[in-house]
């Protein structure tokens, strides 16, 4: 819990216990209840889990202005009543939902942020996108990509979606229940767009030519899915670039319109395509950065991907150098179906989580532990791991929505964060090719 948090409780606490106290302490802890709540809503923003206080220091303060009181026993038992669970139905959604803060551990820099645009008109929308979201078919491909590099300048956490017209964490939660057929509230993840980062915007970045990580996101993914191990690889060194698939992407929010993903891989003709126009994506977006006045090491690209960014990211580096390739439950039975094999020309670094280490997929079908063990070749360039006691999204965060996700079925059972602590660890070692040491949730895979 954050400031504001805990100073609303505890001046709403004193409101409800207000027969303990004398009246001039009631009467401070009633200007103050409010003062808060409304500096509250203008710094940091408005949560819908804050209601039903915000009711109770209304219904105080209408108590104070009008002298009002009951007399009837029954109905003071009774308001008492509702006013103690409206608290505590509060107080758990506070803390059981929280606002996300990610900060940065072990940072070498600061991390600066910048959003692109990128429209290349030379390139017509391919159809493995349009068929899967709201895209024309007759636009041009458009792209947004999030990069975050290293700074000297100094930093404090902000909110860098607070004001997007899309509320991502409403999205999210369409989402679910467009593919999953299922009725979540669709405010029940709004204030995600209050989560605080530790970046800062127009840094100046630190000098010398860096190298560069790619992250390529998994099907209806999002560029910020995976932010909090992002920010901790730029700080590190890195030129961090995150770009959105925009059509595979959970939402993509153009200056035109916002595109949106439809739902699972059953919409799409061919999964193999939307992973080769991905790798596109990729080399498109590093043709456009190439313009741009960042000081990048081309000849030194490491690649980093997620479920369906897995497969892209492989296809990627199948056709161009890369540095270093780290997986994380990649999708590659696509690929057996269109190539036959994975064979690796690029130091790779496998994790998986452990539903999809054993096994994952239907009995009828190749598994993702299988492709790993006996379709992929040059296995000397292939180290691979898996994350204990996790699911798929412990790679992502599913949406950095941090410790929310243990409370769904979206992940596995590892908390937030040793899952965060684990991925930054391997994804570190693995950049910089140093031998990665088994640890509590992290366990080396025999090839």
């Amino acid at each position: 819990m954050n400031f504001f948090d805990i100073a609303i409780l505890l001046f709403t606490l004193e409101l409800i216990f207000n027969k303990y106290i004398s009246e001039k302490v009631f009467l401070y802890s009633l200007y103050l209840s409010v003062l808060t709540a409304i500096a509250q809503i203008f710094t940091v923003g408005y949560k819908w889990q804050y209601m039903p206080i915000y009711f109770l220091i209304c219904l105080y303060g209408i108590k104070y202005t009008f002298k009002f009181s009951i007399s009837n026993n029954s109905l003071k038992f009774a308001s008492g009543l509702f006013i103690g669970i409206s608290f505590t139905i509060s107080f758990s959604i506070i803390y059981f939902l929280p606002i996300p803060e990610f900060k940065i551990e072990n940072q070498k820099y600061s991390v600066g942020y910048e959003e692109i645009y990128i429209n290349i008109e030379s390139r017509s929308q391919p159809l493995a996108f349009s068929e899967i979201s709201n895209l024309s078919e007759n636009s041009s491909r458009e792209l947004l990509v999030d990069i975050y590099y290293p700074s000297n300048d100094g930093t404090e956490p902000i909110q860098l979606f607070r004001n997007a017209s899309t509320n991502w964490g409403e999205t999210v939660i369409n989402y679910l229940n467009r593919t999953w057929n299922i009725n979540l509230p669709s405010f029940i993840f709004s204030h995600l767009n209050l989560s605080f980062l530790d970046v800062g915007l127009d840094l100046e970045p630190i000098k010398g030519e860096l190298p560069v990580v790619v992250y390529t996101h998994g099907w209806a993914g999002e560029k910020i899915f995976a932010t909090d191990q992002l920010i901790n690889i730029a700080s590190q060194g890195y030129i961090v670039i995150a770009l959105d698939h925009t059509g595979l992407a959970m939402f993509t929010e153009l200056p035109s319109e916002t595109i949106y993903n439809y739902g699972s891989t059953e919409a799409s003709t061919k999964v193999f395509d939307v992973m080769k126009e991905m790798s596109i994506d990729i080399q498109d977006t590093l043709s456009h950065i190439k313009k741009l006045n960042y000081e990048i090491n081309f000849e030194d690209i490491s690649i980093i991907g997620h479920s369906t960014g897995g497969g892209s990211a492989y296809l990627f580096c199948r056709t161009n150098k890369c540095s270093t390739l780290i997986l994380q439950d990649p999708f590659f039975v696509p690929i057996i179906e269109e190539l036959d094999n994975i064979e690796l020309n690029t130091t790779s670094y496998f994790i998986y989580s452990q539903d999809w280490y054993k096994g994952y997929e239907d009995d009828n079908s190749i598994s993702e532990i299988e492709v790993f063990r006996e379709y992929t070749k040059n296995k000397e360039l292939a180290e691979g791991y898996y994350l204990t006691d996790s699911a798929h999204y412990d790679f992502v965060a599913f949406g950095i929505i941090s410790q929310l996700t243990s409370y769904t079925f979206l992940k596995g059972s590892i908390d937030y964060k040793d899952s965060l602590q684990t991925n930054n660890y391997f994804n570190i070692s693995a950049l910089n090719k140093q031998e990665i040491q088994e640890t509590a949730y992290l366990r080396k895979i025999d090839k």
